[in-house]
């Protein structure tokens, strides 16, 4: 009988060292192929897959098992995050989606992982303008901008703004209603002073 994430996380969390190495046999591929395939950089996707691993050690909390006992939706999420957190930094939200690669294609996802996905970010927006929903949704498609202007009668620079905006909002929910993934991001910054 296999272990499940949810066993595992638990005995990681008591600081079994076996565990987190099973944690890692089992996660460690897959870690380095989405980061690697997202970021297109080996040593920006290297500090992120070391600070991963950091910050899991130091607190197991930061990821969490679905109903059946696996952790890979939501690890994935945590690492999708840590992304944009680099592309934040590194570019100014108000260019054009396509070239920050901040909300790339997720067809090798699994379509439960993709709605959850889209759950979160649904219900990030559901109380914004419609014109606000619908830019967002159209750039997230690739839509260029001069098109998502022209099909919603605004301006290319009204549909980056409410594109940055969109972002702000989804920021705040996350921050509300998943407190622990900046919470993890904290301490990653604190261990790197």
């Amino acid at each position: 009988m296999q272990t499940t994430d949810e066993i595992l996380l638990k005995a990681i969390e008591e600081k079994d060292e076996k565990a987190f190495s099973r944690f890692y046999e089992r996660y460690g591929s897959t870690i380095l192929c989405f980061v690697l395939s997202k970021v297109h950089n080996k040593e920006i996707a290297k500090e992120i897959i070391q600070n991963f691993w950091v910050a899991f050690w130091e607190n197991p909390r930061i990821i969490r098992a679905n109903k059946e006992g696996c952790v890979k939706v939501f690890l994935l999420q945590y690492l999708r995050f840590r992304i944009y957190d680099v592309y934040r930094i590194a570019v100014p939200e108000t260019i054009p989606v396509e070239d920050a690669e901040l909300l790339a294609d997720t067809t090798v996802y699994n379509n439960m992982e993709k709605e959850e996905l889209k759950g979160i970010v649904y219900n990030a927006l559901k109380n914004s303008s419609s014109l606000t929903k619908n830019s967002f949704w159209m750039r997230v498609e690739s839509i260029p901008a001069k098109e998502v202007a022209n099909e919603l009668g605004v301006t290319t620079q009204t549909v980056h703004n409410k594109f940055s905006q969109s972002l702000a909002i989804i920021r705040k929910y996350i921050k509300t209603h998943y407190p622990e993934i900046l919470k993890a991001k904290g301490r990653m910054k604190e261990h790197e002073i």
